[in-house]
């Protein structure tokens, strides 16, 4: 009986992780403005309750790129993606859909901004 119990835990451990994995989605996130990013935050669209900083401590700089793991629900693509910029300005981009994004390039010129989706 302790060795079925043993083998039980260890079965829905294993499944937990594998969910975990699978529901991972990693998304390339491109700088093509001129100033640095300081932080790029996710929140389901409609709603201001925007998640940690994406990037951690680390700044995106000007023409680079970083692959990040992003929240994923299947049963909601729809998400709007806030950055913020050195100066401490932030910008919006409404309704992303993550579940099709590979690329997110995120532009500002002129205090617009704007991404482009691939």
């Amino acid at each position: 009986m302790r060795k079925f119990i043993v083998l039980s835990v260890l079965l829905v451990a294993m499944l937990a992780s594998v969910q975990a994995f699978a529901a991972e989605k990693r998304i390339v996130f491109v700088n093509a403005a001129d100033v640095e990013i300081k932080g790029i935050f996710l929140a389901p669209t409609g709603t201001k309750q925007y998640g940690n900083n994406l990037l951690k401590k680390y700044k995106l700089k000007p023409g680079t790129r970083t692959d990040i793991a992003v929240p994923h629900d299947r049963g909601n693509c729809m998400w709007d993606l806030r950055y913020t910029v050195v100066n401490k300005l932030g910008y919006t981009i409404k309704d992303v859909d993550i579940c099709k994004a590979v690329e997110i390039e995120l532009f500002l010129k002129d205090d617009q901004a704007w991404a482009n989706i691939k």
